[in-house]
């Protein structure tokens, strides 16, 4: 790892001259304080472009996307999925080729590149930049209709956004605003806003949706502008949204906004100023130097190692879980079998805005972490709220019977799904919950999940020939991913130990390209740790799943296999007046990132092959979907290029919006009305 640290310092110190401290636009941001985004932006601009790190960054990247599924079929994406059409090879190819007039303006090719894969499990972070400052601005917006004519809604402030702000960016932060403003901000609280920068603000949102990634839909990624609200593992956390919060500085120090402000009839023009601070995961620096030396070179977490190379092994398992990310980086072996992870990658902090106390809802019937059971004020409706399925794996078990069992003895009668922010987790969680509330039969046995398949392109063949050839001499205790040891066929039967499941590969074409995949394979979520009930707690048509479109991975999993075997009711609340709304996306199947490839990799004594990809030189990360589930309808094409299109669009409301027990009431009346 030294050599690593060496030549990433080596590559900075020759590309930039030593400068008087009072020169270095990194000393100047480096105090805890508020700046201005183009201050920010002045440091991470000063870093050199340096080819050695161009040309590391796309071998890792593209050689990582060699495993990722979807490749293929970004080549050109089907209805309603036509914006994610990219060829991410292609991009990186160009990127080889292109002399940067920065290590950032390098940075930012491969960040939007990526992210128009519009696909959250192949994210791209790069911890020299990703949020290592974070800019904000003091007005969270909102899609809200009026009370008293639901077909009329607009853009809004939201109604608690001077809470929000004084309680997480202090005075300091509120006066600066409220000085450039010339008011208070509880002045513009639940403002209709008429236009951003000059134009009508959804043609803004339309922008920020081309580029946010993550979410196939537009429509989802639209709803990523507007704030929302999220069950973190300690609390209910605030997500300020796209246009309140950013990972990266914007061009310009300010935005203008035209907007109407409650009690007036007005339209008036403010500008905004952006302000930017260290973000909370970014290890403290005092100049250029050493904010590369802390932040920008890999650690023992970066990149994988061998699972039986003790002293790397023991390293990583101090870092095992990179930063922003809510999994760790190879999923954990619980209760003797590695547990599959399916989840968003995240490029700044996940939950470091609280949901204003007022809004939080009482203490729960039952709950543990992100898990949390309520019954609503008419005695009927039983809420369960899960934030992620990520968290304590026998505590989500356990909490999901004692919960159901709690709010039953309360009389509750139907049930009531939040997985608003849900971006996934433990695939068998998410299947242990879609058992307990469907219960025994042909949606649930002999397995309750999806089947899959693998790329099989010729690293992933050739880690797999390694490990049957000789799998007690390469693989003992069964810790690799590609071991057939680890896998089912699709009646639940474990693979023996010299099973080649990549070879042969089925041979696919896929816009008009070649490719090949492994023949299919059952989930792994059988036995479960605990006994599932005899009978589900609940009559199907007294289900319902809500969110706002933000469900992915194993929320994806286990919505739509609700949805498309036992028709329970779908509900996104929010969004763009006269759209289709998605209730998920990034379905997937398992995911990765590079760190747990590449141990695959060395384990097996491959790195030195051609099709290997190097290790990272910065601090970055990689994900990809490492299976694709097959669709529940169509047994011959995966689930990750179907539509899923809410049953119901519900409007948010000034009393409802980021208000969970509010919302839940008028949702549960909606669905419900006896």
């Amino acid at each position: 790892m030294y050599h690593l640290f060496a030549l990433a310092t080596a590559a900075f110190v020759a590309g930039t001259p030593l400068q008087p401290r009072q020169s270095d636009p990194c000393a100047i941001i480096a105090p805890k304080g508020w700046y201005k985004p183009s201050q920010v932006l002045n440091c991470l601009q000063s870093f050199p472009y340096n080819e050695t790190l161009r040309n590391n960054v796309v071998d890792v990247v593209s050689k990582t996307f060699n495993f990722h599924t979807s490749v293929s079929f970004h080549l050109n994406m089907p209805d309603p999925f036509t914006d994610d059409t990219v060829d991410i090879q292609g991009e990186l190819r160009r990127i080889g080729n292109i002399r940067y007039d920065s290590d950032f303006a390098l940075h930012q090719d491969v960040s939007k590149s990526v992210k128009r894969l519009n696909d959250g499990h192949a994210g791209y972070v790069n911890y020299c930049y990703d949020s290592l400052y974070v800019t904000y601005l003091p007005f969270p917006l909102a899609v809200l209709a009026r009370p008293d004519a639901l077909d009329v809604q607009n853009i809004h402030i939201v109604p608690e956004a001077s809470t929000v702000a004084a309680a997480e960016f202090g005075s300091d932060a509120v006066a600066k605003w409220q000085a450039a403003l010339g008011r208070n901000l509880s002045d513009f609280n639940g403002a209709r806003i008429t236009a951003i920068n000059g134009r009508d603000p959804w043609a803004v949102v339309d922008d920020s949706a081309a580029v946010t990634g993550g979410y196939q839909a537009k429509t989802t990624r639209q709803n990523s502008f507007f704030s929302s609200y999220q069950r973190a593992a300690s609390e209910w956390s605030y997500r300020l949204g796209d246009f309140a919060q950013w990972p990266l500085p914007v061009k310009g120090d300010s935005v203008t906004l035209r907007l109407v402000r409650n009690g007036t009839n007005t339209e008036e023009t403010y500008v905004v100023p952006y302000l930017s601070r260290i973000g909370s995961a970014t290890v403290a620096f005092t100049d250029a130097k050493s904010l590369w030396a802390n932040n920008c070179v890999a650690t023992s977490g970066t990149n994988g190692a061998s699972y039986y190379n003790k002293i790397q092994a023991k390293t990583k398992a101090v870092a095992d879980k990179p930063r922003f990310q809510p999994d760790p980086e190879i999923a954990p072996i619980i209760n003797g079998r590695r547990q599959p992870i399916s989840g968003l990658v995240a490029d700044g902090p996940l939950f470091d805005v609280s949901l204003p106390s007022r809004l939080a809802p009482p203490t729960p019937v039952s709950g543990t972490g992100a898990l949390q059971f309520y019954v609503l004020d008419d005695k009927k409706t039983a809420v369960l709220v899960l934030g992620s399925f990520s968290g304590s794996f026998s505590g989500v078990q356990k909490g999901i019977l004692d919960g159901i069992d709690a709010v039953k003895a309360k009389g509750a009668t139907r049930l009531l799904v939040d997985v608003t922010n849900n971006g996934g987790g433990y695939i068998c969680l998410a299947a242990w919950l879609h058992r307990v509330l469907a219960g025994p039969g042909p949606g649930t046995e002999p397995q309750p999940g999806l089947d899959g398949s693998v790329r099989a392109q010729d690293l992933a063949q050739k880690i797999t020939a390694k490990i049957v050839a000789n799998s007690t001499g390469v693989d003992p205790n069964g810790e690799m991913l590609y071991n057939p040891l680890g896998w089912r066929d699709t009646k639940s039967q474990r693979f023996p130990a010299n099973f080649n499941w990549l070879d042969p590969a089925i041979n696919m074409r896929i816009n008009d390209v070649p490719d090949k995949f492994s023949q299919k394979i059952g989930d792994d979520c059988i036995p479960y740790d605990l006994t599932p009930p005899a009978t589900r707690p609940f009559e199907f048509d007294s289900i319902a799943i809500m969110n706002n479109g933000r469900c992915a991975s194993s929320c994806s999993l286990f919505t739509i296999s609700m949805r498309t075997k036992y028709n329970v009711k779908t509900v996104v609340v929010g969004g763009k007046p006269g759209t289709t709304q998605q209730y998920c996306g990034v379905v997937g199947g398992q995911s990765l990132n590079f760190a747990a490839i590449d141990s695959d990799v060395k384990t097996a004594g491959l790195k030195n092959d051609p099709l290997a990809p190097a290790d990272f030189i910065g601090d970055n990360y990689q994900g990809i979907t490492w299976k694709l589930g097959y669709s529940i309808l169509d047994q011959n094409q995966f689930e990750e290029f179907k539509t899923h299109p809410a049953q119901f669009a519900f409007p948010l409301l000034p009393n409802t919006v980021n208000n969970p027990i509010e919302l839940w009431k008028d949702v549960s009346k909606r669905l419900w009305p006896n």
